[in-house]
């Protein structure tokens, strides 16, 4: 409480010395009437100041050491701290005025052109990368891993093997592998024949055929000896005939090929119809998605990829986009088309446009509702660490004009009233 010289003080100085004043003219004029109705009057007024000096200064300390109901305010900051809680709790953040408050407020507006922003799209976009990052970091990822693996059973389980040969059929055409097939085992054979062995093994067979036709005799030796049927000739012009019959097989567009090509099409589409062949595909569909070691792959990918990112996060790189960047742009595209998408639902639906408006409204007036609690809290806080001297000039300083006004007052009333009971005590007399 402010101790300086104050205008109640002056009031009750001037009191006391207008007492003294009236006091020695009453003594001076004993018999004269004023000049004991001027000493009752200043007796009243130095009273009434003196009184309310008294009961002021007893609300903060205790005036003169009085001990008996004064110092109210320190001895009662308890229960005045948690009057101001309350107050501030159920006054300035009460239930009513915060939803009266929280119910000007368009919601939907504001919230269509917070997501415009650019910023806005960033943001989110960078949370969601953000958690796709955090996701290879985790050292423990059993649940993506064992999610992962049922999705890889589950599509490899879930084809149908028809389907399957009909889409190995379709790829074959698309791509031409039958074509790049033919060509490369043309190729290879070609080699294979074209080689001295293998014209050592023609000869050989076109020998072991003359013995088992003609035998081993006279009309053996004879041609032997005329030279009618010469082996080695036999053997070079089935080489050289088997040679450009596999050239012929492998070059691109040859009929011989299309031929080979369209058989082997047919055949493709023959295998569709095959239920055992289907049987088989289904059953190694089965035995696939029961001991692929698609979790232990998962296993060692997750952990490869992050022990990579965490290289990169040293380098301040980001990993994905270092190591993925088809599917980062992807997954940036995704993102980007699942924003519009989410602004143009926003825009467009007054359905929607309730429920989040609810639910905006429902989230701002819980969080209100928790400050009003956290706000009381904090201010019980607060006003319990001030010493009694700091709260004494809390209160003080915030009603001191009043205060002091009310001393002032008590003079002027006390006066007042001496002057009243002065006239009345001489009209009665």
């Amino acid at each position: 409480m402010t101790r300086t010289w104050n205008k109640a003080d002056t009031a009750l100085l001037t009191s006391f010395v207008f007492f003294l004043f009236a006091l020695g003219l009453h003594l001076w004029f004993s018999a004269v009437l004023w000049a004991e109705g001027l000493l009752m009057v200043s007796e009243a007024a130095l009273v009434g100041g003196v009184a309310d000096w008294f009961a002021v200064t007893a609300l903060f300390r205790k005036p003169l050491g009085f001990p008996y109901h004064t110092a109210i305010l320190p001895r009662r900051r308890d229960n005045f701290i948690h009057a101001i809680t309350i107050m501030v709790q159920k006054e300035f953040f009460s239930r009513r005025k915060i939803f009266r408050h929280i119910e000007k407020i368009h919601l939907i507006p504001m919230l269509q052109e917070f997501l415009h922003k650019k910023k806005t799209e960033e943001q989110l976009t960078g949370t969601v990368l953000h958690f796709v990052r955090a996701a290879f970091f985790r050292k423990n990822n059993k649940k993506v891993i064992s999610y992962l693996s049922v999705r890889f059973k589950n599509l490899l389980l879930r084809e149908d093997p028809s389907e399957l040969m009909n889409r190995f059929a379709a790829l074959s055409r698309t791509n031409a592998w039958a074509q790049q097939m033919l060509s490369r085992i043309s190729l290879l054979l070609a080699r294979e024949v074209s080689t001295e062995e293998t014209r050592q093994s023609i000869r050989e067979v076109l020998a072991e055929l003359e013995r088992e036709k003609i035998g081993v005799g006279f009309l053996s030796r004879l041609l032997e000896v005329t030279n009618t049927v010469n082996l080695d000739e036999g053997a070079d012009l089935i080489q050289r005939h088997t040679c450009n019959i596999l050239e012929e097989f492998g070059r691109d567009g040859s009929p011989l090929q299309e031929n080979a090509i369209a058989l082997i099409h047919d055949c493709l589409l023959e295998l569709q119809q095959d239920n055992e062949l289907l049987q088989l595909v289904r059953e190694l569909q089965e035995r696939l998605s029961r001991e692929l070691p698609i979790d232990e792959t998962l296993t060692r990918l997750f952990h490869g990829m992050r022990k990579h990112f965490q290289m990169d996060l040293k380098r301040e790189v980001d990993p994905i986009e270092e190591h993925m960047p088809e599917f980062y742009m992807h997954l940036r595209s995704i993102l980007h088309v699942e924003y519009q998408h989410m602004l143009y639902l926003v825009e467009t639906h007054p359905e929607l446009q309730k429920i989040i408006a609810k639910v905006l409204y429902d989230l701002l007036a819980r969080s209100a509702l928790h400050a009003q609690t956290l706000v009381g809290v904090i201010v019980g806080n607060v006003l319990s660490r001030l010493t009694d001297d700091e709260l004494n000039h809390l209160i003080y300083d915030k009603v001191e004009q009043d205060l002091l006004w009310i001393r002032v007052n008590g003079s002027l009333v006390g006066g007042c009233i001496g002057l009243l009971l002065f006239i009345s005590m001489n009209l009665l007399a």
